[in-house]
């Protein structure tokens, strides 16, 4: 149990890092926009903006991952690991679009605090956090 704990701890960190500090302002402002043409996005733009985001968070996430496990001569296998981050990219995707959280929001009857740049912020967050500790079961069980 020690080891899920750590790498729930270590895909918070990475999550925090990672999503905040590695993302650029372009892959943040288009990575949730419709197709094509609403707002002036190109055809395919909000998918590249999401995918690199993506990409990007999963490779510090998957660095973070290893030097965790080397440091601490954590077992973990091959199979765990790919299993955690590859559900955590498929998820942070999804829920990167922003009509799921916004869809959530209004299924669980918060659809007013849809309305609040923070309250969809705060709610994506969440989503994030609770499929990062779907991640860390997996790296740690699979």
């Amino acid at each position: 149990m020690t080891s899920a704990a750590t790498f729930a701890a270590v895909l918070f960190a990475s999550h925090i890092w990672a999503d905040h500090c590695w993302q650029t302002d372009k892959q943040a402002a288009k990575k949730g926009r419709p197709e094509p043409g609403v707002g002036g996005a190109k055809a395919g733009e909000s998918w590249r903006a999401l995918i690199a985001h993506v990409v990007v968070y999963h490779v510090v996430m998957a660095v973070m991952v290893v030097v965790t496990a080397s440091l601490l001569d954590l077992p973990i296998g091959w199979a765990g690991s790919a299993a955690g981050i590859m559900f955590s990219a498929v998820t942070h995707g999804f829920w990167d679009r922003r009509w799921p959280v916004e869809a959530w929001m209004v299924l669980t009857g918060s659809g007013e605090f849809a309305e609040n740049p923070q309250g969809r912020y705060s709610v994506d967050q969440a989503q994030h956090v609770f499929c990062l500790w779907v991640s860390a079961l997996l790296i740690t069980l699979v």
